[in-house]
């Protein structure tokens, strides 16, 4: 059976619509999931044991319950107990607290990498920890940072599609609609499939140009 390039040709704006949802539960979300992961590793990282602890929970429940379960919990738990919220803030609070847990990780490992002998060198040379932290542990940060928070970016645009379950009416949830209505498997979700594709293939190159641009100031 041929391609009826019409209803691809029809779908479109209506799966760029979904997309627009899409773009803004990770713009929101992903960026909110940033600032708690750094929080969180710099918790994780300081000598105080109830913050060590708050932050070992946190990435532990990030990582061993599922995705789903959490937007179901927050979707359907959240009203039970008096606090009535929309799907699409669901989906941010959702994406920035798993974000959060995997980036926390991220930034930690990022933390490591930075020799301990320059930290210490600069505990010697008097520099405050506020300083040490802006002089000579963050800018070192990016470098280290950029590959596996791309990666983490990319899953988490992606994963947007789950949000579909609560009727957001994001990129997955439009085609599911359209292919009820049409019956066009092949044309509607292989748009959709493509449209993915290509954001993500956006953001992977402008990782890839940014990392190189960011290499070449390093060898200054």
């Amino acid at each position: 059976m041929p391609i009826d390039f019409e209803i691809i040709r029809s779908a479109i704006p209506v799966l760029l619509k979904g997309l627009k949802i899409t773009m803004l539960v990770s713009i929101i979300g992903i960026p909110l999931g940033i600032l708690a992961g750094t929080l969180f590793a710099y918790m994780a990282e300081s000598k105080q044991k109830i913050a060590q602890i708050i932050a070992k929970v946190y990435v532990e429940l990030v990582r061993n319950i599922p995705f789903l379960i959490i937007i179901y919990l927050s979707y359907f738990g959240l009203p039970s107990l008096g606090l009535m919220t929309s799907a699409f803030y669901v989906a941010v609070g959702a994406t920035a607290f798993y974000s959060g847990g995997y980036f926390c990780e991220i930034m930690r490992a990022s933390l490591h990498s930075v020799p301990k002998g320059q930290i210490q060198a600069s505990k010697s040379l008097g520099l405050s920890t506020w300083a040490t932290q802006r002089h000579i542990v963050i800018p070192q940060l990016f470098s280290f940072l950029i590959p596996p928070t791309t990666s983490l970016i990319i899953m988490m645009f992606k994963d947007t599609a789950i949000f579909s379950v609560i009727t957001l009416p994001e990129l997955t949830y439009q085609s599911n609609l359209l292919t009820a209505d049409t019956f066009a498997y092949v044309e509607i979700l292989g748009s959709a499939a493509l449209i993915y594709w290509i954001c993500s293939a956006t953001l992977d190159f402008a990782s890839q140009y940014l990392e190189h641009h960011l290499a070449r100031w390093k060898h200054r």
